[in-house]
């Protein structure tokens, strides 16, 4: 009995260590991007990720893209339809391997000029020490409507 109590105990440390890291990861991705350092970011992505944002005939970035070239495309798509006036992440919270970020955004559509605000969850999931998926949430009414011409 008491080597399983020293095993559970042992067992939740480095679960609890992997989800710090996991958050700290999640931290320096959001630091990468407001540096513009795409190549740290690279680096941080598995070579299969998955990156999405709710489907909008109106959102250029929506939609679901895979891997290191379609995180790419996505990412270029996103810098010439929008621009990011500012994003707050305010809370993380985790499990063993997922982290998700409730935050607050500002954006500028540029096609229109129209802004919008929006609260957000991103929900980050790990696979190896690697970003394995990212997945957007947000209101989509808002960013539709921003993009309206």
């Amino acid at each position: 009995e008491k080597i399983i109590q020293t095993f559970l105990l042992r067992t939740k440390k480095i679960k609890m260590e992997d989800q710090q890291q996991n958050i700290e990861t999640v931290k320096k991705l959001y630091e990468a991007f407001a540096r513009h350092d795409i190549n740290l970011v690279i680096i941080m992505l598995s070579s299969d990720v998955v990156w999405e944002e709710p489907e909008n005939p109106f959102n250029p970035a929506a939609g679901k893209r895979t891997g290191i070239n379609g995180f790419l495309e996505w990412l270029k798509i996103g810098r010439e339809s929008e621009e990011i006036l500012f994003l707050q992440p305010k809370k993380f919270l985790c499990n063993s391997d997922t982290v998700a970020v409730v935050g607050y955004t500002e954006c500028l559509a540029k096609t229109t000029g129209k802004k919008y605000a929006t609260d957000f969850v991103h929900v980050i999931t790990f696979k190896e020490g690697k970003i394995a998926k990212f997945q957007e949430f947000f209101d989509t009414y808002a960013a539709a409507e921003a993009f309206k011409k």
